[in-house]
């Protein structure tokens, strides 16, 4: 199956906004890998989100538990760092 999102990993979210992510964690004009990581997990609620929808054969609710886990995620996010910048229209 092809996952048609814009976005699925934290290094495209941070290139969609030209910013880098400081892999080498020397560079403190780059994003921390602690934020990517952060990222990262938001992005992979929406990738199973994605799929979810697209999938039979399971109770619905299921979406609706994992929706509420990316909120959470994107809610910590925030606080956190800075607004979450949404790519994808998975919805």
């Amino acid at each position: 199956m092809h996952v048609n999102l814009k976005v699925s990993t934290s290094e495209e979210y941070f290139s969609q906004v030209e910013r880098e992510i400081d892999w080498e964690e020397d560079d403190t004009s780059k994003v921390p890998t602690k934020q990517a990581d952060e990222i990262g997990k938001i992005l992979a609620t929406e990738v199973s989100i994605f799929l979810l929808r697209r999938a039979t054969g399971f109770c619905g609710s299921l979406i609706d538990h994992m929706v509420s886990v990316r909120r959470g995620l994107i809610k910590k996010y925030e606080i956190d760092y800075e607004p979450y910048i949404e790519h994808n229209d998975f919805y």
